[in-house]
Formats: structure tokens, C-alpha cells, sequence
């Protein structure tokens, strides 16, 4: 899909304390030949920050960057995974009632992982549909025990808490949206599913998402799962490169998934002949996966950092669980000066 005059006219992010990864091996909580595979540094971790609260502050960061007023915003997503809080409950209109207020439509998202990039889509085609202003789009995340052994519930990525914000806007913004491509294929679903439960956990926590790919991998065939996995990812980058009119190496920088580095070099890196060095994973190796908001806390890294310059192309991608894709490519308009956090 090719955008007309579409923006992200600021991000934010809110990442609490950090632990370090040399520590938790050293205590017994990580395996040392696993960090050294993935070779994470340290990971976010929240203390007493819930998920939501965590939103609110970086859509206050995101919104004051903007400079948007309240009534400015038509719509707030927040996409999440995982306990925001309270259980029965509905944080997007919390993280809403928080930060502007107001009667806009406030939808909390469940697309895993991809949520901050599916947000992003929805929130454009939301603008273009009413011709609005502009949107408010949010992730937030805190994978913490009982449910979640960070370290060990899954392999290949350290789980990170967090919490990302986007203004979306019609007509400006620092980063045009030059295109966005979506794919998904549901013959993946069952990778994550395990059995169903009454409760929204079972009794065996923390949970063992191993175990459940492990032996879906094995019935399937690691070769088709790879396959199915990798033309997901293919088709979004190519439409959406397609709808940009770009070739990959006119992409100046890259935002993927802060997965561990071997899976990064296997799913992304090789797979488009990419240099780690284009892509965000200094930072992401610090902070871990933090679920849906690695794309919008990667593009934000970048601008705080320093990274960008007009004119730059910067592609964010990623994939969630279920299986689905997202691609869209930006070019920079301006750099603003953000102090980072």
C-alpha cells in the first residue's frame, strides 16, 4: 500500500531498570552458552511500572514531542500481549483517559508482536478514511513471573519490559510513510497454541513456549516451518519496497525485531544481505524483546541517537506470532533534536 502525505510525527518510549544478562548467568538464571548465542548485554525490566502505566508515559513523551493537542487525536490503539494490570479490564481507554482524554475511539490490539507495525496500518487508514488528523499508537508489555521465566519460557529471545508510542499524522511529521505492506498465513498458528484452559494461565507456569514449538516443529518438518516463516517476511518486504518504488540498498537503516542475534542473522540479516551495522540491534541487545514496540523504540533510537539525516530511508519489519507480517518504509523529512530517555 502507497501512502499519500502520511507521517510519524513523533515517537516515545518508557523502559524501566536493566538487568544485566552477565548477572543472570552468573546466578544461574540464563545458560551461558545461550547468551552467547543471542548476545544480549542486559534486558528492560520492570519493578512496580504496570504495562499500562508504562504506555502512558511514553504516549506522553510521543505526544509532547508532537507537540499534538488532545483534541487533535482521532484514535489511540495500544497493542499489547501479555497482563496490563488488571484483569476485566480496558487499558486502552486508561492509557486515553491518561494522556488526552477526549471521545476518539481508544481499541486495544492483540496481534503479538506485530501490534505496534499493525497499529501503524490501521491508524493510517483510519486517518485517510475520516481525513483526520492524527492517531496515537501504543505497545506496552511486561513479561514478568509467575507466567513468564524471561530467560527461559522461549528460546532464541530474551523477553524485555517496555513500552513504545507514535504519533501518526495527516499532512507532517519528522518520517513520511512512503509505503506499508502486511502478510499473514495461519497454517503457523498452532506453533504457540498448546492446550486450551479454562483460566487465562494453567497450572504449570512459568510457561514452557519451548515445549510447544518443539513439538510442533517436529510433527511439521523445521524445513517447511523455515519456509512458511520466510516467504511471510519476503512478501511484505518486497510489496512494500514495491509500493515505495526503492530497492533494498537504497535503505539507509533497518528496524527489526530485537531478537537474539542468531536468529537475527538467520531470519533477517542473511536472508537480505544486510549488515548488522544498518540495523538497531546495538540497541536491542540491551533492552531484549519488548514485544510489539521493538519497531517503534528502534526508530526512536535512531533519532535520538543521532542516525538519521534527511532524505534517509528507514524500513521497519517484524513478524508476530500467529502467524503475521508488517513492512512499512519511511523517509526522514527532518531530524528533530530529542533528548533520549
Amino acid at each position: 500500500m502507497r501512502w499519500n502525505e502520511m507521517y510519524i510525527a513523533s515517537t516515545g518510549i518508557c523502559l524501566p531498570g536493566r538487568d544485566s544478562t552477565a548477572d543472570a548467568v552468573a546466578e544461574g538464571r540464563y545458560d551461558a552458552q545461550e547468551q552467547e548465542k543471542n548476545g544480549y548485554l542486559s534486558v528492560s525490566v520492570a519493578t512496580d511500572e504496570s504495562a499500562a502505566d508504562m504506555a502512558v508515559s511514553a504516549a506522553r513523551v510521543a505526544l509532547g514531542r508532537a507537540g499534538s493537542r488532545a483534541e487533535e487525536i482521532a484514535l489511540l490503539l495500544h497493542a499489547n500481549f501479555y497482563h496490563q494490570g488488571v484483569d476485566h479490564w480496558t487499558p486502552a481507554s486508561y492509557i486515553q483517559q491518561q494522556t488526552t482524554g477526549g471521545r476518539a475511539p481508544a481499541i486495544e490490539l492483540k496481534q503479538a508482536s506485530n501490534g505496534g507495525l499493525a497499529g501503524l496500518v490501521l491508524a493510517l487508514s483510519f486517518l485517510a478514511a475520516h481525513e483526520s488528523g492524527a492517531a496515537l499508537v501504543t505497545t506496552a508489555d511486561k513479561f514478568c513471573a509467575p507466567t513468564y521465566d524471561r530467560y527461559n519460557s522461549d528460546k532464541w529471545i530474551v523477553l524485555g519490559d517496555g513500552a513504545s508510542a507514535a504519533v501518526v499524522s495527516r499532512g507532517s511529521g519528522f518520517a513520511k510513510v512512503l509505503s506499508t505492506a502486511m502478510d499473514s498465513d495461519s497454517t503457523l498458528e498452532e506453533m504457540y497454541r498448546g492446550p486450551f484452559t479454562d483460566a487465562s494461565h494453567g497450572a504449570d507456569l512459568p510457561l514452557d513456549l519451548r515445549t510447544r514449538k518443539n513439538e510442533y516443529m517436529e510433527r511439521v518438518g523445521l524445513a517447511e516451518v523455515a519456509l512458511r516463516s520466510s516467504t511471510g517476511l519476503l512478501n511484505v518486504v518486497k510489496s512494500a519496497l514495491d509500493d515505495a518504488e526503492l530497492e533494498l540498498d537504497q535503505i539507509s537503516r533497518f528496524v527489526f525485531p530485537n531478537v537474539g542475534q542468531a536468529l537475527m542473522q538467520w531470519d533477517y540479516l542473511d536472508a537480505f544481505g544486510i549488515d548488522e551495522a544498518r540495523t538497531t540491534w546495538d540497541w536491542g541487545r540491551q533492552v531484549g524483546h519488548i514485544g510489539a514496540g521493538d519497531q517503534f523504540g528502534g526508530l526512536n533510537h535512531l533519532v535520538e541517537t543521532g542516525r538519521l539525516g534527511v532524505g534517509d530511508r528507514v524500513m521497519l519489519a517484524g513478524s508476530g506470532i500467529g502467524f503475521s507480517w508488517n513492512c512499512a518504509v519511511l523517509e526522514i523529512q527532518d531530524v528533530p533534536t530529542w533528548d533520549a530517555r
